[in-house]
């Protein structure tokens, strides 16, 4: 069984007072294997921020079902959608999301707290990751005091301690330098060769590059994808900017 399906995802917006109606997604299917990168890419409007919003339940679809590790989302009652989250979900933001008046390390435990976990068991699971994430220097600190990379390695680390079944990205090197992007992609890499399944929605087609798949949205379907293989990351970039620019030009798929 996949760790993650889209089954038939619709979503439909209305305008104000009942107006006009924006297909934002019409039919997406696909499914993601547990311990898979994959990167969702499309052009500004085309669906794939909704869709990684409904798969992490900050949204519903119009039409359709999201099943994670054999549940299905829309029979989580909204009552548990924040516990559904916070034990299934781990997910980073481009623009981290961190608290300003908490340093690294509180938040890095705020989804524990939340969750009602005892201090020595959170602080063994901030000890473990830690090290590998290259921040145990920064903990004390706060956001205001670090790098856009290092409030991003934060914001991976308050991810990954929840141990969630899945990492989902939002355009995860939007907001970093070309340096801080390079050590994140990096840093994402190592994630997935322990383990961890990644899903991430990016414009960056070095980004896309290091994953294993890459899905591109267009018009709210699934238009094409791209497994790496026994690629280079050169040889996938260069397979990525040809399907972007076949999609640019409206071209079928191939």
């Amino acid at each position: 069984m996949s760790l993650l399906e889209a089954k038939g995802i619709k979503k439909t917006y209305r305008t104000r007072f009942g107006g006009a109606s924006v297909e934002a997604l019409k039919n997406v299917n696909f499914t993601v294997e547990k311990g898979e990168y994959v990167a969702i890419m499309g052009e500004s409007g085309s669906g794939k921020t909704t869709l990684l919003n409904i798969i992490a339940a900050l949204d519903k679809p119009t039409e359709g079902t999201v099943i994670l590790g054999g549940m299905k989302l829309n029979e989580v009652r909204d009552s548990d959608l924040a516990k559904f989250r916070r034990d299934n979900l781990g997910y980073v933001f481009q623009d981290f999301n961190l608290l300003d008046t908490f340093s690294l390390e509180d938040n890095i435990y705020l989804p524990l707290v939340l969750a009602g976990m005892r201090p020595e068991e959170m602080k063994k699971r901030l000890d473990d990751l830690a090290a590998p994430l290259g921040i145990e220097a920064l903990l004390k600190k706060y956001p205001y005091e670090v790098s856009g990379g290092q409030k991003q390695r934060a914001a991976v680390a308050r991810a990954l301690i929840t141990d969630p079944r899945i990492i989902l990205a939002d355009e995860p090197t939007g907001a970093l330098d070309s340096k801080s992007s390079d050590e994140l992609l990096d840093l994402f890499a190592e994630i997935n060769q322990m383990g961890h399944t990644i899903l991430m929605v990016t414009h960056s087609t070095k980004a896309a590059s290091r994953a294993s798949r890459v899905m591109f949205i267009r018009d709210g379907v699934v238009f094409h994808q791209i497994y790496k293989g026994e690629a280079t990351d050169q040889q996938m970039y260069q397979k990525i900017s040809d399907t972007l620019t076949l999609l640019a030009q409206g071209g079928d798929r191939r």
